[in-house]
């Protein structure tokens, strides 16, 4: 009997016996269980990867947000202490100009004195009293004629003793070195540079810190890996600007500057007198005050008072007094580079910061490969784990998420951050608590309509996507209507 008559036998012999029903359906319900636990292996892993995907997103968005908050708190700090410094150098600044001005004039009155006693001691033939038979000074009223010595007009207005404004300059000097408004001076410049700098890499930083984040929350599988058309994890920021897009420059409203480091009043209250008369505002940007001489300020002047005396035969005859104006004395005359202020440049943010300028946007993508993938090692995936594949094998899983910087005012609750809006003068950039806001996109109606569109370009992604069956082909995304279904 050949094998194919036995094997025909045994086949005629299980069709007419109902002993192998059982295994034959244990067979089929295992294959059953095993698709279905496939099925559900895949399904677990699917959404595991979209989970670390969005995780990574949101976390991507926040550690930008806070990259950009922190900086706004920085900037901030250095503007409440610009306006400290600000302050503080123009009162040196002003206290230097009197002493500088104050000097002059107790060299030229000095000189003045100089000049009027070597005229007196012309001829020998009367005593030459200091005081007395001449004097450098003006009269009680200001003027000349009955001079007193050593009394000189300041400002028009005020009459001083030299031995009083000499004390002065002798305290200024040591209270008030120049190395203390030098100091300061560089104070202001190196604080505008440490925004400056803070601006310009405002953009690499939050462009780094997305990068570190998604690096360290999401990574290809050894099953992405085993894939024949390897794909790379991508993300993208949507329309980044850089700082300067953002934050400005103050200038014109030095009140406001001033409260950042809470001082009230005007200038003439906060700096001093001479605030807005002889020192003014002459910054383009920022702010900044220069000397500039007027008719009345840092002003000195005095007479000098002789009595004429000849020598002749019969002895010494009177001759009469000689008077002479002295003066004025200005500030101008004692000028150096410190009269110049330097600009302080305090950065506050635009109103474009609390639109779309200021909004940090995220999409991050990763290849949606067969489960599976890793049993074939990169070659074409047959058989029932094919039913597994998506589009082919070639989409592309992504993620959406957004925050910005939001700012806390002093009373607010705790962990209560505005990040919509404007924000008021007073508070901009003033206030220093700021942290990290996730956005709803859902709500936020500054968010560009082809947002979704762009990033789905710039991540790699395509708007088809798989049908419900292998028949009804492919499908295209409305990406501009899915933005109502995000909410960050």
């Amino acid at each position: 009997m050949t094998a194919a008559s036995i094997f025909k036998q045994r086949l005629c012999a299980l069709a007419r016996d109902d002993s192998g029903v059982a295994f034959a359906f244990t067979v089929t319900a295992s294959l059953i269980v095993f698709l279905f636990g496939f099925a559900v292996y895949a399904c677990g892993e699917t959404v595991r990867r979209r989970i670390e995907l969005q995780n990574a997103a949101d976390a991507a968005a926040y550690s930008a947000a806070l990259v950009q908050a922190d900086t706004l708190s920085r900037i901030a700090v250095i503007n409440r202490a610009m306006a400290w410094n600000y302050v503080m150098m123009t009162r040196r600044q002003m206290d230097h100009i009197v002493e500088r001005w104050l000097n002059q004039v107790l060299v030229h009155w000095n000189n003045a004195r100089n000049v009027t006693q070597a005229y007196q001691n012309i001829c020998a033939c009367h005593p030459r009293v200091e005081g007395a038979h001449w004097r450098v000074g003006v009269s009680g009223a200001g003027g000349g004629g009955e001079v007193v010595h050593q009394l000189i007009r300041l400002n028009g207005a005020r009459n001083e003793w030299i031995p009083v404004l000499q004390a002065y300059a002798n305290v200024g000097a040591a209270v008030n070195p120049e190395s203390s408004l030098a100091s300061l001076r560089e104070s202001i410049l190196s604080m505008n540079k440490a925004e400056e700098n803070l601006i310009a890499g405002l953009k690499k930083r939050i462009e780094n810190a997305v990068e570190f984040t998604v690096k360290a929350n999401i990574s290809l599988t050894p099953n992405d890996e085993s894939v024949k058309n390897k794909r790379e994890i991508r993300w993208h920021i949507h329309d980044l600007k850089e700082g300067s897009a953002y934050l400005k420059t103050l200038s014109g409203d030095e009140n406001r500057f001033f409260g950042f480091g809470d001082f009230t009043g005007g200038a003439q209250k906060i700096l001093g007198r001479g605030a807005d008369v002889w020192l003014r505002q002459t910054a383009n940007e920022g702010f900044k005050r220069d000397y500039v001489q007027t008719g009345s300020s840092l002003n000195a002047m005095w007479f000098t008072y002789n009595q004429i005396w000849w020598h002749s035969p019969s002895g010494c005859v009177f001759g009469g007094i000689h008077e002479l104006p002295v003066g004025p004395v200005t500030g101008e005359a004692a000028r150096d580079a410190l009269f110049n202020g330097v600009a302080a440049k305090p950065k506050v943010l635009g109103g474009n910061f609390f639109r779309a300028d200021g909004a940090l946007v995220v999409g991050v993508s990763r290849p949606l490969n067969n489960p599976f993938a890793f049993i074939f090692g990169g070659r074409e995936q047959s058989g029932i784990f094919s039913a597994f594949n998506v589009g082919g094998g070639g989409q592309t899983m992504w993620g959406v998420s957004a925050a910005r910087a939001g700012y806390r005012l002093e009373g607010w609750r705790e962990g209560e951050y505005r990040n919509r809006g404007s924000i008021a003068d007073r508070e901009n950039l003033r206030v220093t608590d700021w942290d990290a806001v996730f956005l709803p996109l859902r709500e936020e109606n500054t968010a560009s309509p082809d947002l979704l569109e762009s990033l789905a370009g710039k991540l790699g992604a395509t708007r088809q996507f798989a049908g419900r069956d292998h028949f009804s082909g492919y499908s295209q995304l409305d990406l501009r209507s899915a933005r109502g279904l995000l909410y960050h």
